[in-house]
């Protein structure tokens, strides 16, 4: 889908294809490589000052840059009447790279703080059943207050601490009962969806290294600090990803 023309409240996923070049893709896989051999000051975490600077790599695109302009805005428009005019920007890079060894960072079924989501795909693990696809759930909530926020992600990060097992036999279960759709993305491609209404996951990865890009716009601040009470916790048991 290249048309950038929608309505995006009423959009699951929007899918840009053949918009992220190829030469960049090769440039921000390389550096990744190279940045794992590399000495770091303390208190320098590469993941979030990579991923803004891999972002605005790809900003030099006209392409890119003229879809995610666009995206933003029929975003931002359909936020401004949900939250009010005062929304901030608020944008946050993720830089998330999964290999068998992070099976932790798979299958946690959460919305996201954030409105909007942009994820560019890098690199694609091996081919397989568990690749680390990206799990869109089909039902989006319609509740966004900030009592109804809160539980719903408090659960949810109940949740996501449960054994891998389980929480796979969740995700399964709910693909095989058709609650939930795997979406196969291509490096090359820019998707775009409203991850503060959809719930989603990845699968885990069981061969070769899958990298994203994630960029989130317009945060609605209703966590009530729960994203980083979250936050530390996941850093002390080492589940917060670096490159």
């Amino acid at each position: 889908m290249n048309d950038t023309n929608f309505a995006f409240e009423d959009l699951g996923l929007a899918v840009f294809e053949g918009i992220v070049p190829q030469d960049l893709l090769h440039q921000i896989n390389e550096t990744i490589v190279a940045s794992r051999h590399q000495p770091h000051a303390a208190g320098y975490r590469r993941g979030p000052e990579m991923a803004k600077g891999f972002a605005e790599l790809l900003r030099q695109s006209d392409p890119f840059r003229a879809a995610e302009a666009d995206i933003c805005a029929a975003s931002r428009r359909a936020a401004v009447r949900m939250f009010g005019p005062t929304l901030p920007d608020n944008v946050l890079y993720v830089l998330r790279c999964v290999d068998h060894q992070a099976p932790w960072q798979s299958y946690l079924r959460h919305f996201d703080s954030h409105f909007l989501t942009l994820l560019i795909p890098l690199k694609l693990a091996e081919k397989g059943e568990r690749n680390g696809d990206l799990i869109l759930y089909r039902k989006r909530r319609e509740t966004t207050s900030l009592v109804h926020n809160v539980i719903t992600k408090a659960w949810l990060f109940t949740q996501q601490n449960f054994p891998f097992p389980i929480r796979r036999a969740i995700i399964m279960r709910d693909l095989r009962q058709k609650r939930c759709v795997r979406v196969a993305i291509q490096p090359g491609n820019l998707y775009a969806f409203n991850g503060f209404l959809t719930k989603h996951a990845n699968l885990d990865v069981t061969g070769g290294e899958r990298r994203t890009l994630i960029v989130h716009y317009y945060d609605p601040d209703l966590s009530a600090g729960l994203y980083a009470v979250t936050r530390v916790f996941r850093a002390l048991l080492g589940r917060i990803p670096e490159v």
